[in-house]
């Protein structure tokens, strides 16, 4: 996996297979990144690709990772997620975040391989 420029080693966009369940289905997640290059902004847009399966049936679950934390401008959640095809489109609704801050959104989300 290629480093990419500001993100701690290991936050890099990822894959994994977490799950076969006994109908066939996949439980799988996958990993992406928004580096945010200037200050502001309440509502910032994230795709996250789970390459494992074909069609993702429903998001199980998102958790978010900010570097650096600051406790005073949390992330509250993720906003109109979207599914097209293997791909999560979503709006991270969070409080005003720095220059510099990097969001890391992990999906697990169940679908056919």
């Amino acid at each position: 996996m290629p480093a990419y420029f500001g993100v701690p080693a290991g936050y890099e966009p990822s894959h994994d297979q977490v799950g076969l369940l006994q109908d066939g289905r996949l439980i799988a997640m996958g990993k992406n990144y928004l580096l945010l290059s200037q200050t502001g902004g309440l509502c910032e847009v994230l795709n996250v690709r789970v390459p494992d399966l074909r069609m993702i049936e429903y998001v199980l679950d998102v958790e978010f990772t900010v570097i650096p934390l600051v406790c005073a401008t949390p992330i509250y959640e993720a906003v109109n997620k979207k599914i097209t095809g293997n791909v999560v489109g979503m709006t991270i609704f969070t409080a005003t975040q720095a220059a510099g801050t990097t969001i890391i959104a992990e999906v697990i989300a169940i679908g056919t391989p």
